[in-house]
């Protein structure tokens, strides 16, 4: 069974919760969940708490244009 690896971010200056990760990008928990299952925004476990980098949560809000 192979499992899809999100890409790394090399030495994030900081990791979040998913909360914070909402506040910051501005949408519900329940879509950072979802970028986090489909591998759209890499994510972390720490001692069974999800974190976040912030250099992810910034890049994966990018403007369309």
């Amino acid at each position: 069974m192979s499992r899809r690896s999100p890409k790394r971010t090399p030495n994030p200056s900081r990791y979040v919760s998913i909360k914070f990760a909402a506040e910051r990008a501005g949408v519900s928990t329940d879509t950072i969940r979802r970028m986090i299952a489909d591998a759209t925004l890499p994510a972390y476990r720490f001692r069974g708490q999800i974190r976040i980098a912030l250099e992810d949560i910034d890049a994966a809000m990018r403007p369309i244009n």
